[in-house]
């Protein structure tokens, strides 16, 4: 991958300085386009071609288009064929100059016609325009801002944090973070500086001096294909899957893989080991035992013959990674499972440059517990009213002496009814454990009731997913984490056709009574052993459930509430959360770690 940068503009020092910042992103090579007005920058670590004809900014024949590119373009190898039909003369090797060649011959539609995941820029000279673009699931990222005629765009939040522009912390974004532990999909924590939305494009007018066009190029629609019979689907998912990973073999560096375990994870290296006979995989285990899922990765790893590498870790490791988050995850970001991310990625690193994951899996195919559980929610609030808050009554008595979270939350939603999307949010959100917190919080982000459509709830929480969990957290995780040392993470469950086809497939295919994931693992039964894939899910987690309470308490106590620098949530309801988590009545690891990652932010980039 790579690091992005530009502004509309001229100065070199600036540029330089700024790209800079995205030194971990590409170490390896770095180029400037400096004139016409504008400055760009490129740091670029090299996958493809690793000679000098591949450093960036990249050129046309006659210089009239650059561009400084981030990302992968699989099938750039038929695409650059097609374009040499046309005339077009390439230079080097690299995906990259395919782009270039593509914008010439095809303008916007180039979008259409690549499969692959990016972040780029190109500046046409004759038109005076930025073309900007990211890829359709929003794999890589891509900022911008746009005020008083200053336009900037970079692969990562701290460019701006570290421009000259006005840095104000939007408040929309800052609830959204303490819901949900990110924000939103198209603002960024600063006022004026947004995120491109995946599968859009902009258009940026330097003589005007302003956006002349944002458009969407591409939508996942989950509308069944009622016709395709299980058989046709598991030879088509296998085919299509296999198609994806092959695809994302393609590289002049070694590639590994991440194993955990899981289904997703084994499932991508038995595809991988086909293609590569010394495959590296990589997997961490903690030490407590429940947060251990080694034995599985192992497991996997024999089956296979892949050559393993399993590092354990422990609070003091995590202890040491804590204070380094906030400069690579420089938005607040309060998925805890950052933590593992960037721990396997380190690991990984010192054998490979590319690794793939098994992201994505779960959205497509109905792998989450909360699908089972928000589907059972939905039941209960369809009974009379007198009934749900006779049930609450129950619920409460019957769980004061153990206050359990799960029947906590339960009777939350049984007080009064609650709309589809507001019944997952409140389900999904790091809130919304006790009665006390009302929902009203909730209305600000009314606008994602788009993604509940559907007539299925479950396909709409999948819905849900893929545009907003895998953008805003899961993909936002997984490349801040990998590029923190220069690390390529590729993702073929979301190979923009294979999410087409998993989103068509029947419901019934994917939760079958309370069997999740059904087709997957089906069409993988005879390559996965019984024990992968009937596992009951883990998550890839870290204990910090026992690290606040144990090894980590004061630290986190320290970080968490001796932070003065802003006064942003109620220091009472703060407290009674510490408190209920220190006596074991309820679990606020997830809270606790947002606040406490929210607070390291804040004196990393804004005191």
């Amino acid at each position: 991958m790579c690091g992005i940068i530009g502004f509309n503009w001229e100065n070199a020092k600036l540029v330089k300085e700024l790209a800079g910042l995205l030194n971990h992103r590409g170490p390896e090579q770095q180029g400037y386009h400096i004139g016409d007005g504008v400055s760009i920058g490129h740091k670029r670590l090299c996958i493809l071609d690793l000679s000098a004809k591949g450093t960036q900014p990249l050129y046309n024949e006659d210089k009239s288009v650059c561009i400084s590119f981030n990302g992968e373009i699989y099938n750039f190898e038929a695409l650059r064929e097609e374009l040499k039909k046309f005339g077009h003369v390439f230079t080097s090797r690299t995906d990259t100059e395919v782009l270039i060649h593509g914008y010439e011959q095809w303008g916007t539609e180039l979008l259409r016609k690549i499969n692959g995941e990016f972040a780029f820029c190109i500046f046409d000279k004759n038109k005076k325009i930025f073309f900007i673009a990211r890829d359709r699931l929003g794999i890589r990222p891509l900022y911008y801002y746009d005020k008083a005629q200053k336009f900037i765009f970079g692969s990562e939040l701290k460019v701006f944090l570290k421009s000259d522009i006005d840095k104000q912390i939007d408040q929309r974004a800052l609830d959204h973070y303490m819901l949900f532990g990110n924000t939103p999909a198209e603002q960024s924590i600063l006022q004026n500086v947004k995120k491109l939305l995946p599968g859009f494009y902009l258009i940026y007018d330097l003589t005007a001096k302003q956006i002349k066009e944002t458009s969407c190029f591409w939508d996942v629609s989950f509308q069944e294909n009622k016709d395709i019979t299980e058989a046709q689907a598991i030879t088509q998912l296998t085919q299509r899957l296999e198609k994806s990973v092959k695809l994302r073999l393609i590289s002049d560096v070694p590639v590994g893989a991440f194993l955990s375990g899981g289904v997703d994870s084994s499932i991508i290296v038995s595809i991988m080991r086909k293609y590569i006979t010394d495959l590296n995989t990589f997997s961490i285990k903690f030490d407590y035992p429940d947060f251990n899922e080694s034995q599985y990765a192992r497991i996997v790893s024999d089956l296979f013959g892949t050559k393993h590498h399993e590092i354990s870790f422990n609070a003091e490791n995590v202890k040491e990674l804590i204070p380094q988050l906030p400069y690579y995850y420089d938005e607040p970001f309060g998925d805890s499972s950052m933590i593992p991310t960037s721990l396997v990625c380190r690991v990984a690193k010192q054998n490979v440059t590319v690794a793939l994951s098994g992201t994505g899996g779960d959205e497509l195919f109905g792998g989450y517990r909360s699908y089972i559980d928000f589907y059972r929610v939905l039941k209960l609030l369809t009974l009379p009213l007198p009934i749900r808050r006779a049930l609450d009554v129950f619920i409460r008595i019957f769980n004061k002496p153990l206050s359990n979270d799960r029947l906590n939350k339960l009777s939350v939603f049984l007080g009064s009814v609650t709309e589809q999307h507001q019944a997952y949010l409140m389900a999904f959100s790091y809130m919304f454990r006790h009665k006390s917190e009302s929902k009203d919080k909730l209305l600000q982000f009314d606008y994602l009731k788009k993604h509940f459509k559907y007539d299925s709830p479950l396909i709409n929480a999948m819905n849900f997913d893929v545009k907003e969990y895998l953008p805003n957290c899961l993909l936002v995780k997984e490349d801040r984490a990998a590029m923190a040392v220069s690390l390529e993470a590729r993702i073929p469950f979301l190979d923009h056709e294979f999410v087409e086809f998993a989103a068509s497939l029947p419901l019934k295919f994917k939760i079958k009574g309370s069997q999740q994931k059904y087709l997957l693992k089906k069409a993988y039964s005879d390559v996965l052993p019984e024990q992968i894939l009937n596992r009951k899910k883990q998550g890839f987690g870290v204990p910090l459930i026992h690290y606040f309470r144990n090894e980590l308490k004061d630290y986190a106590y320290n970080e968490i509430f001796g932070f003065k620098e802003i006064d942003y949530l109620d220091k009472d309801f703060l407290r009674n959360a510490w408190q209920r988590h220190q006596a074991e009545k309820s679990d606020y690891s997830r809270l606790l770690w947002s606040v406490m990652m929210f607070n390291m932010w804040f004196k990393r980039w804004m005191a």
